[in-house]
């Protein structure tokens, strides 16, 4: 059996193995939060070899652009490569494979830090036009966030998913059931990966029970359309924050710690003033 065939039955077995409680489904996201650059056959397959993977790259970047050579005898990530017109494979390496030479960096790897959490909600709030109701919080408007782009987006992502049922328990389900748990399962599922990203925990608001229908996913080819439409839209919110964290990181650099006081003092003591500060640009200077 080619190798390639190898990996096509791994994908296979591995969205049965990650679809079959909320537990497994969990644990995967727990690695997507991390690849969230990542799409979701290259996410399940990373997990399926290599779960603890927190940085893949190609041995070429790796080697000719990091300059942090992969370790000798290290075993690659087997992904597809869908750039050829006959499906090929291709390997990423996780940085744990990899040591550095002289020249070399790391790779960013964003992360939120806990002062830093009110003005990515602020961010939020203003680029989603959030009620306030929904942004009490930082994981109130993440929610709010993932609600509205499944919501926008539902449609596309439900598209053929009628087609694909056949041998899977959607089958038994009328097309209402299906469309009302696939809304909430991607909009459960977002949110999950944009707090595990964030450092949050998102058992704050979820349970375990509200993935409860994931075990009607029990193929991949429906297990698929939700994990396409998880991936998506994920991607595209976490990619806003880490600029959004990156940039306020550059900021904290050039106003430097009484800078830093002044801030916090500003926040704590007079909000309405912060605020306005912030809103308009002004409050680094």
């Amino acid at each position: 059996m080619s190798k390639l065939q190898d990996i096509r039955n791994l994908i296979q077995e591995h969205a049965v193995s990650v679809s079959s409680s909320p537990g497994d489904w969990m644990d995967y996201m727990d690695t997507a939060s991390r690849l969230y650059r990542y799409s979701f056959s290259d996410q399940l397959l990373i997990h399926a070899q290599r779960p603890d993977a927190t940085a893949c790259a190609s041995l070429e970047l790796w080697n000719e652009k990091m300059l942090r050579w992969v370790n000798r005898g290290a075993r690659g990530i087997a992904l597809f490569d869908e750039t050829w017109q006959n499906t090929k494979l291709r390997y990423v390496f996780d940085i744990s494979d990899t040591h550095m030479v002289a020249g070399g960096r790391s790779p960013y790897l964003w992360k939120m830090q806990e002062h830093q959490r009110e003005e990515i909600l602020t961010h939020l709030a203003e680029v989603y036009a959030l009620e306030e109701k929904d942004a009490a919080t930082l994981q109130d408007a993440l929610m709010a966030v993932a609600r509205e782009m499944v919501n926008d987006n539902l449609e596309e992502y439900l598209d053929g998913l009628e087609y694909a049922v056949e041998g899977t328990y959607l089958e038994d389900l009328d097309e209402v059931t299906i469309r009302s748990d696939f809304r909430q399962l991607a909009t459960d599922s977002v949110y999950y990966l944009l707090s595990r990203r964030c450092g949050l925990d998102p058992m704050e608001l979820l349970e375990e029970e509200d993935f409860m229908h994931i075990t009607d996913y029990n193929r991949l080819s429906v297990l698929a359309f939700l994990g396409n439409a998880a991936s998506q839209l994920s991607e595209s919110i976490l990619i806003d924050i880490g600029k959004t964290v990156h940039k306020i990181s550059l900021e904290e650099v050039t106003i430097g710690k009484y800078g830093m006081l002044r801030r916090t003092f500003l926040k704590e003591h007079k909000n309405s003033l912060y605020q306005s500060l912030f809103l308009t640009g002004k409050l680094n200077s």
